[in-house]
């Protein structure tokens, strides 16, 4: 998908892309995180594309996004920023009800495009949901589909790893499971998949001396391909 950093690329000039959200975006562990992926595919067109700011804080609830937003993400006056929230706002233990996780939402969606700025939202990858208390469950779901009805009315790209990934646990759990770290999180194998599938969202690409390091997370991601035709 194209999006106004494209044309910034093609005319020589440098952009800001923002990654906004929880632990999920957070890097708490070795190896490439999935944005790195997406800044290699961009530098893989040219090395002097711009800046990418991690702005992930593990525990961080839409409450929070707003509560930092001038501080972490205004300031940089981003051109594009992808928002990867709702896992926590789901947990019944922090009282972010549904109303309030879709107007938080829509707030942070306004504020950033006032800003001149680009958002893409995403869900969560599929999370373990049988390791997952029922109550919490229910409401991640609930949660995710609020992340795409969001998206459709603001007619705002939505990058929908949690049905991609939740088609692969249902018929392959082991394989699924290879790419997560917890029932929340996911491992090195599954930050690569992530960001290959990023790749793709943003129409840029590995390079051919990268193919052979990125070769575990090639296969897995020709797997979900097949399970998503």
């Amino acid at each position: 998908m194209k999006f106004k950093i494209h044309q910034m690329l093609e005319e020589g000039q440098a952009f800001r892309f923002i990654a906004f959200g929880s632990s999920n975006t957070q890097r708490f562990q070795p190896g490439m995180h999935w944005f790195d992926f997406v800044e290699l595919g961009f530098k893989n067109l040219c090395s002097v594309c711009g800046q990418f700011i991690n702005s992930g804080i593990s525990g961080n609830t839409t409450v929070d996004l707003l509560n930092r937003y001038d501080n972490e993400l205004a300031r940089y006056e981003p051109n594009l920023v992808v928002i990867t929230i709702g896992g926590n706002d789901s947990n019944p233990d922090k009282n972010v009800d549904a109303r309030t996780y879709r107007d938080n939402l829509l707030l942070l969606h306004k504020k950033i495009t006032t800003l001149g700025s680009e958002v893409v939202f995403q869900t969560y990858y599929g999370c373990d949901l049988e390791q997952m208390e029922l109550s919490y469950r229910n409401a991640l779901l609930e949660y995710m589909q609020i992340i795409r009805d969001v998206g459709a009315e603001l007619n705002c790209p939505v990058v929908d790893h949690f049905s991609r990934w939740d088609k692969l646990r249902l018929h392959d759990v082991a394989v699924y499971r290879s790419m997560m770290r917890d029932a929340m999180h996911v491992n090195p194998l599954g930050n690569m998949v992530l960001g290959l599938d990023l790749m793709d969202f943003f129409e840029v690409g590995l390079s051919e001396e990268h193919r052979e390091y990125c070769r575990e997370g090639l296969i897995v991601k020709s797997y979900l391909d097949s399970l998503s035709d």
